[in-house]
């Protein structure tokens, strides 16, 4: 029997809205025991936030202890955790994200959560919307990883 630890991984798509107080529903699917509770939320350049798990940014420093403090890697990093929002999801399963990261990212009321493996995105509902459709099968999905 394997020791290797099986990851939650964060799949699918939902449409949740957010409360006068900035606070949007984390899916029930994503808040089992096998995902963690303590996220960061973090911009993008895309028009959306991108929320991670604790243990990614643990990851993310531990690849950065090596770089000395002059690195303009570190230094990026630096920058990027200063932007960054840690929070848990409350009794209801929600979670706040700070007005300006909203802002920045032109989330309005509605939204929509896409699971991204590793982490998840929250997209203005009618941005998603305006996307093009991805119609990816497994088979697509595999042939253009190489596998």
């Amino acid at each position: 029997m394997s020791n290797e630890i099986i990851r939650a991984s964060y799949t699918d798509t939902f449409g949740h809205a957010f409360d006068a107080k900035g606070r949007i529903t984390v899916p029930a699917e994503w808040r089992t025991e096998s995902y963690e509770s303590h996220l960061f939320v973090l911009p993008s350049t895309e028009s959306c936030v991108r929320v991670y798990p604790g243990t990614w940014l643990s990851g993310l420093q531990e690849k950065l202890k090596v770089l000395k403090d002059s690195d303009p890697v570190r230094q990026q990093a630096l920058v990027l955790a200063s932007l960054a929002q840690g929070t848990t999801w409350d009794q209801q399963g929600r979670i706040m994200v700070k007005e300006k990261l909203r802002q920045k990212a032109g989330l309005k009321k509605e939204a929509v959560l896409v699971g991204r493996l590793d982490h998840f995105e929250i997209w203005d509902k009618a941005v998603w919307e305006k996307k093009p459709a991805a119609a990816t099968t497994v088979e697509e999905a595999l042939r253009a990883m190489g596998l």
